[in-house]
């Protein structure tokens, strides 16, 4: 008889994924590695987890999960400014809480091994395709397909995170920038914030 498996060990084994590919990148982070910063055999891996790619696919899930996480007090009836403006704080505080984080979920999305229900959109894809649909209806961008007005504004937002990383100092008013930026792109409008 097969013993349980214990979810202790494999959020162990995901925490030091997560740890060993933002330290050395996915393609420098044997499976060997992983299981040894996990403080498990190699074979208990493979035990949770078929190869590294199956891995790859459960971390990735597990971080945009987070993400959902910090939706707690989501606005559902505001307007789309403002359930834009709350996903877009969250995504930027979490980001700087765990900058290793954000590094790891851009490998991942880079790295072309994850399967396509990987990116089953979660709570906070699926508000912000609903919410930049709202915004760029009122603004002539109903060419523009939602999930491409999402890929623009996570791009933005990773990059005002790692603009944010190097200026600390700058931080509130690379926020608000960065936001009426989006806003005004798919609006045409400046915020009221």
């Amino acid at each position: 008889m097969a013993r349980p498996k214990s979810d202790d060990k494999r959020k162990a084994i995901l925490d030091a994924a997560m740890e060993v590919f933002a330290e050395r990148g996915i393609a420098h982070a044997p499976t060997s590695a992983i299981s040894q910063a996990a403080g498990v055999a190699e074979g208990s891996l493979f035990t949770y987890f078929k190869n590294k790619d199956e891995l790859m696919n459960e971390l990735y899930r597990e971080l945009r999960a987070e993400l959902d996480r910090e939706l707690v007090g989501y606005p559902y009836k505001a307007d789309a400014c403002t359930r834009l403006r709350f996903i877009w704080d969250r995504f930027l505080d979490l980001a700087k809480r765990e900058p290793k984080r954000l590094n790891v979920l851009k490998q991942l999305r880079a790295s072309g091994r994850l399967l396509q229900d990987a990116e089953t959109p979660n709570i906070a894809i699926t508000e912000m395709l609903h919410t930049t649909k709202e915004a760029a209806e009122g603004a002539n961008l109903e060419r523009a397909s939602a999930e491409y007005l999402v890929l623009l504004m996570r791009a933005h937002a990773e990059a005002t995170v790692e603009y944010i990383a190097v200026h600390p100092e700058q931080e509130a008013i690379s926020r608000e920038l960065g936001f009426n930026f989006i806003w005004r792109g798919l609006t045409g409008q400046k915020t009221g914030y």
